[in-house]
């Protein structure tokens, strides 16, 4: 299983042991620290990592497979077609594939504005008609990718509404029109399209970038919480 750059985002320890519950006994990493990371977290599986000279005392150490470089090219064309396909992120050999990551964060605060009033760095938007915007805090130090301004959308309650105006460092802005909308609320950013959500597809879409570069570009500062859904 394909876990390069701690699981395309999703978490490198948390995905692991989740798929080793489910019997997959052969895990691909992106560098040796990750395959050490697994093991202190005891993944008793085979671990394929690319391992530089100064590394190999660790990866025999470790029981770390050195991937050659024929092993890569064919392990990268078998990450293409099914890889992002374990996440979601690709339909592999047609086989159809739910989205497990859920993007989320806080509204933290509502305000009315009157048509014509300009939002966020630039007012690259200007509100057409008198509205509500929903404050919401995540932005591009969040990974958030910035090509989403005036072009991607966020849900509440199960109905999307467009992100207007620059995406900021620490927020973005939503135009809810006349929906009740409370500082508290949670606004999904990318998730599940079966429950009126955005997915990251339709992200990638917008932001003119591959699904799996948008959810391994997510910071440190997002965290990843596993649940059963």
């Amino acid at each position: 299983m394909d876990l390069r750059a701690s699981a395309y985002g999703h978490g490198l320890v948390t995905v692991a042991r989740v798929a080793a519950t489910a019997g997959i006994r052969s895990f691909r990493v992106s560098s040796v620290a990750e395959a050490v990371e697994l093991r202190d977290h005891g993944l008793d599986a085979e671990i394929l990592s690319p391992v530089s000279p100064s590394e190999s005392a660790v990866a025999a150490e470790r029981d770390i497979r050195t991937l050659s470089d024929d092993g890569e090219a064919q392990d990268d064309a078998a990450a293409r077609d099914l890889g992002v396909g374990v996440y979601g992120l690709a339909t592999p050999a047609g086989i159809a594939t739910e989205p497990v990551m859920t993007l989320t964060a806080e509204v933290i605060a509502v305000k009315r504005v009157i048509a014509g009033t300009g939002v966020s760095y630039g007012y690259t938007y200007r509100a057409p008609a008198d509205t509500a915007i929903a404050l919401v805090s995540i932005g591009y130090a969040d990974g958030v990718p910035r090509l989403g301004s005036n072009t991607a959308r966020a849900s509440l309650a199960g109905i999307a509404y467009p992100v207007v105006g620059r995406i900021a460092m620490d927020q973005l802005v939503l135009d809810v029109g006349t929906a009740h909308v409370s500082p508290g609320d949670i606004a999904t950013v990318f998730g599940r399209a079966d429950r009126g959500e955005p997915t990251a597809r339709e992200w990638a879409q917008r932001t003119r970038r591959p699904a799996e570069a948008l959810t391994a570009g997510l910071r440190r500062r997002v965290t990843r919480i596993p649940t059963d859904d």
